[in-house]
């Protein structure tokens, strides 16, 4: 699962973006201000994204392994985050999550007189689902608005369920003018695997005098330059970085144990383009170039210091297209 979507879409760091002082507007805003900036904390919301080819090498245990080439990798995302409870004064809400995420990888000129790890001539596939449950707590901290946030995740791949894991935070409002908002807040993983498992954040939103455009930075998540086009368009410049993960499974090799987990960490730079056909439904483009960070293999639960397998990644361009769905939006 993509640890990091998962942060940015459960946890509200940017929440606060034309909130209003009274608690129900400022709830009723968070929630579209979370949804405008992140497709995926819609009500659904479907991608399909791919990276063009790249070379990459390899090692096993510290030692050389292979030197090959990735033809593709394409991913497909589907997601649906529905609402389980609200409490009366709406400062207390439970949302549900179900995710399904497909990694299919297309190698080519792998050494076959290596054993497969990960690597293996031709096209694998890996599936990943999930479910999560995130608790959000609206109240005031310092006399600011302020929101915190708990959730607990389920995941595995067709093989079963593998793990269960969680993560804590908050974030609160520093600064808020007509054209400004600051938010700080922290994040807390708990689970050991996660290559990094706290860090804070910072959110700046800034609206340029006498012009279309804005600046969008997010820490660590994201900074775009963005304009409106038209009535019903939005472009964007920029970069995100983010994480893609998915457990991999060894059958029939008594060397390792049976079941790993693969994280890929990566920096997405290039334009996006969002474009709203009607009040429930928003399509989207982005395209660029993509730059790989890290990139790993680590026995299930295991930290992510105690890998066994790693490897490096040429640049390569990537694109991705999307379709949200959320039939109880209204135009904003």
């Amino acid at each position: 699962m993509n640890k990091f979507k998962i942060v940015i879409t459960l946890f509200f760091i940017t929440s606060i973006v034309n909130a209003q002082e009274k608690n129900e507007s400022f709830q009723k805003e968070t929630a579209i201000s979370v949804k405008e900036k992140f497709p995926s904390a819609r009500l659904f919301n479907f991608e399909y994204g791919q990276s063009l080819s790249r070379d990459f090498n390899s090692e096993l245990l510290g030692v050389d392994f292979n030197d090959a080439k990735i033809k593709s990798q394409q991913t497909f995302k589907a997601s649906a985050n529905i609402p389980l409870h609200r409490s009366k004064n709406r400062k207390w809400a439970v949302t549900g999550s179900l995710n399904y995420q497909l990694n299919s990888f297309e190698f080519e000129d792998i050494n076959e007189a290596n054993e497969p790890i990960f690597e293996q001539n031709g096209t694998v596939n890996f599936h990943n689902f999930s479910t999560a449950i995130s608790s959000t707590y609206f109240s005031s901290l310092f006399k600011k608005p302020v929101i915190y946030n708990a959730s607990l995740i389920v995941d595995g791949n067709e093989k079963g369920l593998e793990r269960i894991k969680g993560l804590v935070g908050l974030s609160f409002i520093l600064k808020r003018t007509q054209r400004t908002t600051m938010t700080l807040g922290a994040i807390v993983f708990v689970d050991p695997t996660s290559q990094i498992p706290f860090f804070p954040t910072f959110s700046y939103n800034h609206k340029f005098k006498n012009s279309k455009w804005e600046l969008d930075f997010i820490l660590p998540q994201r900074l775009l330059f963005r304009r409106f086009v038209g009535k019903n368009g939005r472009f964007s410049i920029g970069s995100t970085f983010g994480g893609n993960g998915f457990y991999v499974n060894i059958e029939n090799n008594p060397t390792y144990t049976e079941t790993f987990e693969y994280s890929q960490l990566e920096i997405k730079s290039g334009v996006m383009y969002e474009h709203r056909f009607n009040n429930f439904l928003i399509g989207t483009f982005q395209g660029g170039l993509q730059n790989f960070i890290s990139n790993q293999l680590t026995e299930k639960g295991a930290s992510s210091k105690d890998y066994i397998y790693k490897n490096t990644q040429d640049a390569t361009g990537y694109f991705n297209v999307g379709i949200s769905i959320d039939p109880f939006a209204k135009k904003k």
